[in-house]
């Protein structure tokens, strides 16, 4: 197989009525096939050809998750052009960075985001057309209407006898392994978001990696659930094209609200998400345990401390073992049905995976398994397996990748999933894989069995005023695990000492609040708590709160939910300098 649409129409072939999406309609699940999934991909992809989509255009996708999210991307790539996938919650300074930057051509996007494009379109002169993937009313009032189609009036240039499959497969043999499939743009937490050029064969070993992990669990017909947005090359690789490979089903996720009744409906062999939905989901459990009787959160911890023993080989009495067989029934296997009751793991990627909410899921019978990977590689380079998971690593290198340690400790990865390069930047991709070595810019170890463990990122680390190097990220996990912090980030860049900035989990501490001084008293504990754990150095010594999380909307947060570290540092500069100056805490 040279190409990502041989492998779609070759499954489309042999599953043909079987279900390949699920999707909601008015509140209830539809219902979409392998062989109707293949009509539209090859209507819409006459009528992209129609319009002028030849081999090399970009066509960009900005938009929510759905069968027609993945409809347009096959049917892109199966022209030989290539997609361009975006953010929904971009800005229009983003979205005009994103469609200049990779001279997109034809822009499918939601119908929200129509005002957005028609401000930036006046600046992007390579744009042709802009489809709405939603029926919209008006559209004579559209400044760009000569250039505006919709989904469903796309489609209907390609119905009919309009289209002829010997045109698709005439198309599909023309693409070569090298081919770029997809420019899928960095987050940017740190400069411009740089387009990463990934080829057909580079996403087709990367999934051929995975399944090798998806092949020891032992379930005939996998569901997937799909949460995270297909423009993160993690879900646009794991969360679709995995599926696609291996036969699978896709159910979209559209409301975060609605995950856990989404798990009760669907029950989904396989979830993938990054470690913030793991932790909101901790957090919630946590939550609604702590409205229960002492009796009922006894026997809840019971079950995760023997849970705990378990996982972590260690023998147990036969009082504990007694205990066990009970919690396994009446704990255990009701936690489980939670998640619908045929979950088989959540695998876990896209930022560091805290330790703590690892090992909770884990004691009550949910595998995680922690990945590693970067969109430069397409993006997995390592995973847990599910008969041997080490809860503090990311796993094993995927089969295809050679993955070992620089003199410096700096991960480097060799292999057919390495991107082709960044689009229109020679000088970074030359500065990013040298001697045909990927080097992730991430700090690591590697253990006698092979697991690899992430101490830091290179551009994170804080270097302080002794010139000692300190790794954030573990820090902040000690602050995540505790409920009462929503969110945290640990600064001190040449300074004598760290501090932490604090967000609160306003669910849990609006309870309290009537408690004098509870949250400076409490929070200090929390933080002495944590300093026991730490080195000296790596002490926090001062913290202050703020109740404005981190979010995409105020420029703090990337879309893929990570930190903009040098944003939050800015916008708390004068809070920053304040601690640094005294010698006490600020009061609240």
């Amino acid at each position: 197989m040279n190409s990502l649409p041989q492998i779609f129409f070759k499954n489309s072939l042999s599953l043909q009525d079987k279900t390949l999406f699920g999707y909601k309609k008015n509140g209830n699940w539809e219902h979409l096939s392998w062989k109707k999934t293949s009509e539209l991909v090859q209507r819409l992809s006459y009528a992209l050809h129609q319009i002028g989509v030849r081999k090399n255009d970009k066509v960009s996708i900005i938009a929510d998750n759905s069968y027609k999210w993945c409809v347009i991307d096959l049917a892109t790539i199966s022209l030989g052009a290539i997609t361009v996938p975006g953010y929904t919650t971009s800005n229009e300074e983003e979205l005009l960075y994103l469609l200049s930057h990779s001279d997109t051509s034809i822009i499918f996007i939601n119908s929200k985001l129509i005002s957005n494009i028609e401000k930036i379109l006046p600046k992007l002169e390579n744009i042709r057309y802009v489809i709405s993937i939603e029926e919209i009313k008006d559209t004579e009032k559209l400044k760009f209407k000569n250039k505006f189609y919709t989904f469903k009036e796309l489609l209907k240039i390609g119905s009919g006898n309009n289209y002829k499959q010997a045109f698709i497969i005439q198309n599909i043999d023309k693409i070569k392994k090298d081919d770029v499939a997809c420019i899928i743009y960095t987050s940017g937490t740190s400069s411009k978001p740089k387009g990463v050029m990934l080829t057909h064969e580079s996403i087709l070993s990367n999934i051929l990696g995975a399944n090798e992990f998806i092949k020891e669990i032992k379930v005939k017909n996998h569901k997937f659930l799909s949460i995270i947005p297909l423009s993160h090359a993690y879900e646009h690789t794991a969360g679709f094209f995995l599926p696609i490979y291996i036969g699978a089903e896709i159910y979209f996720n559209t409301n975060r609200d609605q995950i856990v009744n989404d798990l009760l409906t669907v029950k989904p062999t396989l979830m993938t998400a990054v470690p913030r939905l793991y932790e909101v989901l901790y957090k919630k459990i946590n939550s609604q345990l702590f409205n229960k009787n002492k009796i009922t959160q006894n026997i809840f911890f019971k079950a995760i401390e023997l849970g705990s023993k378990r996982f972590n080989n260690f023998d147990l009495s036969l009082k504990e073992k007694i205990q066990d067989y009970f919690l396994e029934h009446i704990v255990r296997k009701k936690f489980q049905k939670k998640f619908g009751g045929n979950l088989q793991a959540f695998i876990s990627g896209g930022a560091a995976l805290n330790k703590n909410i690892g090992l909770f899921f884990q004691s009550l019978g949910i595998n995680i398994l922690q990945g590693y990977g970067q969109t430069e590689c397409s993006p997995l380079i390592s995973c847990n397996p599910i008969n041997s998971i080490k809860i503090d690593t990311v796993g094993l290198a995927i089969k295809g990748l050679e993955v070992k340690l620089s003199k410096k400790k700096e991960i480097i990865v060799r292999g057919k999933s390495i991107m082709k390069g960044y689009w229109k930047d020679t000088q970074s991709t030359n500065s990013v894989i040298i001697d045909g070595w990927l080097h992730t810019g991430d700090l690591g170890e590697i253990d006698k069995d092979g697991y690899l463990k992430i101490s830091g990122r290179i551009n994170e680390m804080i270097v302080n005023s002794g010139g000692e190097n300190i790794a954030p990220v573990p820090i902040e996990n000690l602050l995540l695990s505790y409920d009462e912090i929503e969110q945290a980030m640990v600064y001190g860049q040449n300074k004598p000492f760290l501090i932490a900035i604090i967000i609160p989990n306003e669910t849990l501490i609006n309870s309290k609040l009537d408690k004098k001084d509870y949250l400076r008293n409490d929070f200090q504990n929390i933080i002495n708590d944590v300093n026991k754990k730490l080195s000296q150095t790596k002490k926090i010594r001062k913290f202050f709160l703020s109740y404005e999380p981190f979010s995409i909307e105020n420029n703090q947060l990337t879309p893929t939910l990570k930190m903009k570290r040098q944003v939050i540092i800015s916008f708390y500069k004068d809070k920053i300098d304040e601690l640094y100056k005294k010698s006490f805490f600020p009061r609240l």
